[in-house]
């Protein structure tokens, strides 16, 4: 017994160690890694690697203790990424963006495009003239002539497939079944050639945060060849994969496969460096079109991530934000205003989620970039010692910006028990608290409210102290108010150093970033970020020096730094095209919440309860708000403007509506005669011919029942089809004096009768 205690009491002080030892380690889940690259540089790191399989090995661990549920980082390279987002905590990290699957997915890809061509055709024309199918079968169809041969060649591709598995090229409508999932694009006949051979390139794009939006593309990466020399399309080769697809899956089995055996050797082989094909452009086409060309690949990049910010906003909030979305709403003051601008937990630094794109490019002889594909489960196998530098290379430097901590989940649980404890014993001091918060608030609505109205509008200095008295309770909305009437219509004459704009607005406080979705416009956001200079954009994110010095390799194209806009002629105007997305993504969700809105009638009591529609001062002067406080002037409500009285409907517009109400067409018909009375249907003549539609009606439904009798019969179907039924309306009129109708069922035979009211 004394040998059996000593030896238990050894163990459990093992287990102390070893559980103390833990606290100051990073695990990193790799169960659904697959590539020893990641791991050997998660270990590099001094990252202890979880497996996942102690579930095997121990029967009494459960899905919530397990160590695989409650590692530091995640690496997931399968496609069964939503899963995994579904369990993830508030202090974990995982390499993928929720949502990025809408240009991962080429269906998606390419409607999404589509949707931004519509407004910015110029911009974003660096894409094939895409169809999606089924959805978009008819419009395909038109491009091929009667025999549903082109002239255009098309290349098919499966919506969900891989390494080249589904892809052909086709001139043929029959050769495409209309029930798969595929997109069919425009091929491009001319493409640029190294040595005879088609290529395309591989461009690894690090995605940082998505709000404020951090991309970096790595200075190398893949060039790969086709292994035949390219002919220009015709009958006879189209079936040739291996000279017009450029996938790696597909070309090293090809018998002219060409593998690098040693990392010097970057000018041959079927798998080049990206850096060796920009220093061969250079010296065949001149530096300067070179450099044009790296810059427009990194535009294009940038556009297609813009394309799904809004998505990629939303969804990164709703799967990450539910620990604070949990707490109990407040009322606005100083304390909770700070607050809610961290869109993250004070204990979690940095974004919880980083991705590594793959981005396929097909130049032209033109030397402009097409968009291919986007990957977000690119290829991390190391086949070669050239695939070995330039994968290790980008794994390394995208590891070394995740910024996890051991002591992350410890210190999440401390500061969550801690909450807990205030909001159950700290009622008592609730009053006072709230009462501090309030006058701190109104403290700083002033002096912000004294600083615009002192630079643009002087002579109403002395009215400040009114107004705070009348919005008593509501500073927040008062300075809101005075933002838009006088920082929106002067924004020319606002500093042009960011710095100066601190210390005129903001005073000691950071400058936060602005909400991007403009549905949830903080009340302290004194200038929207397309509103500040061009040369402030990129300093706003405290993170982006950190990374910056990190990411050596890597290149940040958004936001563009200072240095690279100044010298390149080729920068888009990315603040339109972000204005734009989202002003999209709102009317969208708008239109998807306006019947909502409508049948919920108690929203109309309480004006807290959605936000209005119409943002403007203008519309809720006009009474276009549909809800909200009503419009005010000199602390008296506004009466409402009188509308103007709607006119007494006409003798046709009654009819219309009779005929709606009785199941008919709007427009008058053959067959939909009118129950109401009028002068010009009281004669024998007109009831004569009445009886005569009547009757044209019934034959009409009579040899309508045959034809489908007929082609039943020729079918050999068994199936029992509805029988028409024409019914006959009588209409009030002096002619028919019976009050009663008989209506025929001309499909049966039987006779029912109906009482006209």
């Amino acid at each position: 017994l004394y040998i059996s205690a000593l030896t238990a009491l050894l163990e459990m002080r093992h287990r102390r160690r070893r559980r103390r030892g833990r606290r100051d380690e990073i695990l990193f889940c790799a169960t659904d890694c697959k590539y020893e690259c990641i791991i050997e540089t998660a270990q590099h790191l001094g990252w202890r690697i979880v497996s996942g399989r102690e579930k095997d090995q121990k029967k009494s661990v459960t899905p919530e203790n397990s160590e695989s549920e409650i590692c530091n980082v995640y690496w997931i390279d399968i496609s069964n990424i939503a899963e995994r987002m579904s369990k993830l905590r508030p202090w974990q990290r995982i390499n993928h963006f929720p949502g990025m699957s809408n240009i991962a997915r080429k269906n998606r890809l390419a409607q999404n495009l589509e949707k931004m061509r519509r407004g910015f055709q110029k911009e974003y024309n660096f894409y094939p003239r895409t169809w999606v199918l089924p959805l978009e079968l008819a419009d395909f169809r038109a491009q091929f002539d009667s025999n549903g041969r082109s002239s255009q060649f098309y290349i098919i591709k499966p919506d969900s497939g891989c390494q080249g598995r589904g892809i052909f090229l086709t001139q043929n409508f029959e050769s495409i079944s209309p029930l798969e999932q595929v997109v069919a694009q425009h091929y491009i006949r001319k493409p640029f050639l190294i040595d005879g051979f088609k290529f395309d390139l591989r461009l690894y794009v690090l995605v940082t945060s998505c709000k404020p939006l951090r991309v970096y593309l790595f200075r190398d990466g893949l060039v790969r060849l086709c292994t035949q020399k390219y002919l220009k399309p015709n009958p006879g080769n189209v079936a040739m994969r291996c000279m017009h697809l450029t996938n790696y899956a597909i070309n090293r089995h090809s018998e002219n496969f060409q593998g690098n055996e040693t990392l010097g050797a970057c000018d041959i082989g079927s798998k080049r460096s990206l850096r060796w094909f920009m220093d061969f452009l250079a010296n065949e086409k001149g530096q300067r079109r070179s450099d044009a060309l790296w810059s427009r690949m990194g535009a294009m990049v940038v556009k297609v991530i813009l394309s799904i910010l809004p998505t990629l906003v939303r969804e990164y909030e709703s799967t990450f934000n539910k620990g604070i979305r949990s707490e109990p709403k407040q009322t606005y003051n100083s304390t909770s205003c700070e607050n809610q601008l961290d869109h993250h937990p004070q204990t979690i630094e940095g974004s919880q989620c980083f991705e590594v794109l793959g981005v396929d490019v097909i130049i032209d002889q033109a030397l402009k970039p097409w968009l291919v594909e986007v990957n977000h489960l690119p290829s991390f196998a190391t086949d070669s010692p050239l695939d070995s530098d330039i994968k290790a290379r980008v794994i390394e430097q995208t590891m070394s910006i995740v910024r996890a901590k051991a002591s992350d989940r410890y210190t999440y649980e401390r500061e969550e028990r801690s909450k807990a404890e205030a909001r159950l014993y700290s009622n008592q001091f609730a009053t006072n608290n709230l009462i501090l918060a309030q006058e701190t608030q109104a403290s700083k609505v002033a002096c912000r409210i004294e600083v615009i109205l002192e630079r643009h509008a002087p002579e109403k200095l002395g009215k400040i102290n009114a107004l705070l008295r009348k919005y008593t309770g509501r500073e927040v909305k008062l300075l809101h108010l005075i933002e838009q009437k006088y920082l929106e219509k002067k924004t020319r004459q606002l500093p042009t150093n960011l710095q100066e704009f601190r210390q005129h607005y903001v005073g000691s406080e950071e400058h936060t970033s602005p909400n991007l979705t403009g549905t949830n416009k903080q009340p302290f956001e004194l200038l929207n970020e397309d509103k500040l200079p061009v040369a402030s954009c990129s300093e706003t994110d405290s993170g982006v020096e950190l990374e910056d010095r990190l990411l050596v390799d890597f290149e940040r194209i958004y936001p563009v730094p200072l240095a690279a806009r100044m010298h390149s002629d080729h920068t888009p105007n990315y603040r339109a095209l972000k204005k734009f997305v989202f002003e999209q993504d709102e009317k969208r969700m708008r239109r998807m919440s306006c019947p909502l809105r409508q049948t919920r009638r108690s929203t109309l009591d309480s004006p807290a309860a959605l936000p209005p529609l119409h943002r403007d001062l203008k519309d809720a002067i006009e009474q276009k708000v549909p809800w909200g406080e009503p419009p005010r002037c000199n602390g008296v409500e506004k009466s409402p403007i009188p509308r103007k009285p709607l006119p007494m409907p006409g003798e046709k517009q009654l009819l219309a509506a009779d005929r709606l109400t009785r199941g008919f067409s709007s427009r008058q018909q053959v067959s939909a005669p009118c129950s109401l009375v009028t002068g010009d249907h009281t004669d024998l003549k007109a009831t004569q011919d009445y009886a005569q539609r009547v009757a044209s009606t019934v034959a009409h439904a009579k040899k309508w029942r045959r034809r489908m009798d007929d082609s039943r019969k020729r079918q050999n179907c068994q199936q029992v089809a509805l029988q028409p039924r024409t019914f006959v309306f009588a209409r009030t009129s002096d002619t028919l004096r019976d009050p009663h109708l008989h209506i025929t069922n001309s499909g049966t035979g039987l006779k029912d009768t109906a009482t006209h009211k």
